[in-house]
């Protein structure tokens, strides 16, 4: 997966025109996974963070004109969870520096779907997340500033869950800082 991630941002980073025809902005920063939920305290440590924020389509314009949304969070441990997604993201400026977005979507993780079985998993169940699904909802803000007219910083926090749709739900839940360049 981190190779496909890598192939997928070399080739928008390479066509400048196409960054200036439907890219708004590109963001990418780190994240402290498990850090709220159920899951807090079992799925610790960092992770990258990338995303490519599109220009909201004019048919959008009714549900106040959110933006699309495609990214990734991967994992620095083999063993803690990595994930794709997509989804539609609101952005409201506050005064002339400050923004907070908020943002809904879905993703495709590569972390623990199974059910804790307390005979094959005592070894792992204080330090798993279990997902229930392998397809999840994701809900997601942001607060931030921006430092320039084009650059701005950020802290974010994640969210996913199967909403009880799935067993268990124990969700996963990411704090970070990122920087966004806007088009």
């Amino acid at each position: 997966m981190r190779v496909l991630v890598a192939i997928f941002w070399a080739v928008i980073l390479a066509s400048p025109v196409c960054a200036e025809a439907y890219i708004e902005e590109l963001r990418g920063g780190v994240a402290a996974q498990g850090f709220g939920g159920q899951g807090v305290d079992k799925e610790q440590g960092a992770a990258l963070n990338g995303e490519i924020v599109l220009r909201s389509p004019d048919f959008l314009a009714a549900i106040l004109a959110p933006r699309p949304v495609i990214g990734a969070t991967i994992a620095f441990d083999s063993d803690a969870t990595s994930q794709i997604y997509a989804g539609l993201d609101w952005r409201f400026d506050l005064r002339d520096r400050y923004f907070i977005t908020g943002g809904v979507g879905g993703a495709i993780h590569n972390g623990e779907t199974g059910p804790f079985n307390p005979v094959h998993d005592t070894g792992r169940g204080g330090h798993t997340v279990f997902l229930g699904c392998r397809a999840l909802f994701r809900l997601n803000a942001n607060a931030g500033v921006k430092l320039t007219q084009r650059l701005n910083a950020s802290v974010y926090w994640a969210h996913l869950s199967n909403a009880g749709l799935c067993d268990p739900n124990e969700g996963l839940d990411n704090l970070g800082l990122r920087f966004g360049l806007e088009f």
